[in-house]
Order: structure tokens, then C-alpha cells, then sequence
């Protein structure tokens, strides 16, 4: 995958990444890819995403086990379901001053690259079942 220029499997993990909304992990990329390209490996689908997201293609959310994939690069952010766990885009653009992002990465002791901010809470589908 050198540039942009994507083998067929890497394309096939890519459209069906920019196919989801929902954020999904690896494993489910991996058995929605494999709808399309039987033959894969999941070691092949986590080459894959580590690649695409070294080339900026993609983003990776989170750092753990259940770490998410996201098509969308641009700058956005995200909430997140206590109930369920969805991990959903937030539409509304969240402004927050840059003095005060610096500030708050300098009391964390950490230099700033970037931020996202998380909403957490039930979602549309939780608080429905819940009522």
C-alpha cells in the first residue's frame, strides 16, 4: 500500500469502513469484509487498518482492546452510550477556545496535538427501550 494506491483487499476494508457509521472494531470489519473477500485473514484486516490508519486514511479511536475504526478524519467528535456502548458522531460542531485547550494539556502535562471531546450518556435506541 504504498501512497494512496490500495490493493483489493485494502480497498475492500476501506469501503466497507466508509460503509458503517457506527465505528466498528476490527473483528467486525473483519467479518463484513469477508462478505466480499472470503479469503481474508483477520491478521490481514489488522495490517490492513494499521497501514491505512499510518497513511491518515482512516482514524482509530481509543487504545484498548475494543480500539474503533473511523472513515472520517476530519476533526470531529464523538458520543458515546453508557448504556450500549454506541459510538456515535457528534453533527454539532463543539468549539473550545485554544488558550483554554493549551491550558488544560500543560495541567496534564502533556503538549497538544489535538483533542476531541466525548459526550457520555444514553443513547436514542436505549432511552426508548428504557421507557
Amino acid at each position: 500500500m504504498q501512497g494512496k494506491t490500495l490493493n483489493t483487499n485494502a480497498q475492500a476494508v476501506l469501503d466497507v469502513l466508509r460503509a458503517n457509521s457506527n465505528h466498528p472494531t476490527a473483528q467486525e470489519l473483519y467479518e463484513q469484509v469477508r462478505r466480499v473477500r472470503p479469503n481474508i485473514g483477520v491478521a490481514t484486516v489488522y495490517r490492513i487498518l494499521h497501514q491505512l490508519r499510518e497513511q491518515g486514511m482512516i482514524r482509530e479511536i481509543g487504545r484498548d482492546v475494543e480500539c474503533r475504526y473511523d472513515a472520517d478524519t476530519g476533526h470531529h467528535d464523538h458520543a458515546i452510550c453508557t448504556l450500549c456502548g454506541a459510538l456515535l458522531d457528534v453533527p454539532a460542531d463543539v468549539r473550545i477556545p485554544q488558550d483554554q485547550l493549551l491550558r488544560a494539556a500543560q495541567s496534564a502535562g502533556v503538549e497538544l496535538n489535538d483533542y476531541e471531546v466525548r459526550i457520555y450518556g444514553r443513547c436514542r435506541q436505549c432511552r426508548q427501550q428504557n421507557n
